[in-house]
């Protein structure tokens, strides 16, 4: 999905339509962001994962409001960024989203 820059600190993901219950997307920004759909409601945190970089987004599994990494399976709390299961010991950073006229945005630092 293309992002654009609605302001400095605001970057539209999608519309709200694109992504769908239970998926994720990848905002290519520095450091990647994914961000979820988790029945309806929109989370943002760190694509890759705490413990050896793999993207969240494009190689793990939502399950039960947590992502699972699909190379050494810990998992985390889509909606703080805590770590559920090992081998992953750092929480994934968290950004908050906002949604407006039908879009999704992810906040970042200026």
């Amino acid at each position: 999905m293309t992002t654009t820059e609605k302001s400095e600190n605001l970057i539209r993901v999608c519309s709200v339509d694109e992504l769908t219950p239970g998926n994720v997307t990848r905002v290519n920004t520095q450091p990647p962001i994914a961000v979820y759909n988790i029945d309806g409601d929109f989370y943002a945190t760190a694509d890759w994962c705490s413990h050896d970089k793999s993207s969240l987004a494009d190689e793990g599994f939502i399950e039960d409001g947590q992502i699972e990494c699909g190379w050494h399976f810990a998992k985390f709390c889509i909606k703080t960024g805590a770590v559920t299961a090992p081998p992953a010991s750092e929480p994934l950073a968290k950004y908050p989203v906002q949604v407006d006229d039908g879009a999704v945005y992810v906040v970042v630092a200026g």
